[in-house]
């Protein structure tokens, strides 16, 4: 991901791919969330890695405030949940870093059992990056479209559940 101008949303990575979910031309989209957009991360190294990216055009989560902070972190745990399931993850990793790209997001990290044991306990970052960043493991829209499906529908039947809870 490119950098962008901390505060020009017209220059920001994170604000196009937005537009480009919003306009439906998103190929890594999931699903419309209250706080943002869910997607499908542009690595599947390990299957179903997505992210949250806020609607909002903040750098950092403290800028979010009330009801717009308990959103999207409420929407972060709910996409992890429906990653969980549908990937069977024995674990999920949560990460908002920000770094490179300064616009509020979280990575979502499906982890599991059968990851190599000097990797399995540590960060994502601790793999080797040619392995994370392998041409096989790049976003492809044929090979994810029902990977992106199977999240959206169990977000679908989260929302659901949450309102028949009240």
């Amino acid at each position: 991901m490119a950098s962008a101008a901390a505060g020009d949303p017209t220059a920001c990575l994170i604000c196009q791919r937005i537009e480009l979910a919003a306009r439906g031309g998103n190929p890594t989209f999931i699903a419309e969330m209250k706080s943002g957009f869910a997607v499908l991360g542009d690595n599947q190294f390990l299957r179903g890695y997505s992210l949250l990216l806020a609607r909002d055009h903040v750098r950092e989560l403290h800028e979010l405030r009330g009801p717009a902070r308990d959103a999207f972190l409420r929407d972060m745990v709910v996409l992890g949940e429906a990653v969980s399931r549908v990937t069977n993850a024995v674990k999920i990793n949560y990460a908002m870093l920000g770094n490179t790209d300064p616009h509020l997001h979280c990575h979502v990290h499906a982890r599991y059992g059968d990851e190599p044991e000097p990797y399995r306990r540590g960060p994502i970052t601790g793999y080797p990056r040619e392995m994370r960043d392998a041409p096989r493991h790049q976003f492809d829209a044929a090979r994810d479209r029902d990977l992106i499906k199977a999240i959206r529908e169990e977000l679908r039947v989260l929302a659901q559940t949450a309102v028949e809870a009240g």
